[in-house]
C-alpha cells in the first residue's frame, strides 16, 4: 500500500510542481535569447517545446 501511495505521491509531485515549473523555464530561456540574439532556431524550438507542456497540462492561451 504505501508504494502505491508513494507512486502516486510522486506522480502527482511532477505534475502539480515540475511541469509548470519547467514550462515557466522554458518561456524565461525562450524569451531571455530571444532578447539577446533575436529570433532563431533554439528560440523556436523552445516556444515549440512550451506550447507542448501547455497542451500537456491542457492550458490554452
Amino acid at each position: 500500500m504505501w508504494l502505491f501511495l508513494r507512486r502516486r505521491l510522486i506522480m502527482w509531485v511532477v505534475l502539480a510542481i515540475a511541469v509548470p515549473l519547467l514550462e515557466w523555464l522554458l518561456g524565461k530561456v525562450s524569451a531571455e535569447l530571444r532578447a539577446r540574439k533575436g529570433e532563431s532556431a533554439v528560440t523556436r524550438g523552445l516556444d515549440t517545446a512550451q506550447s507542448g507542456i501547455r497542451t500537456l497540462r491542457g492550458k490554452r492561451r
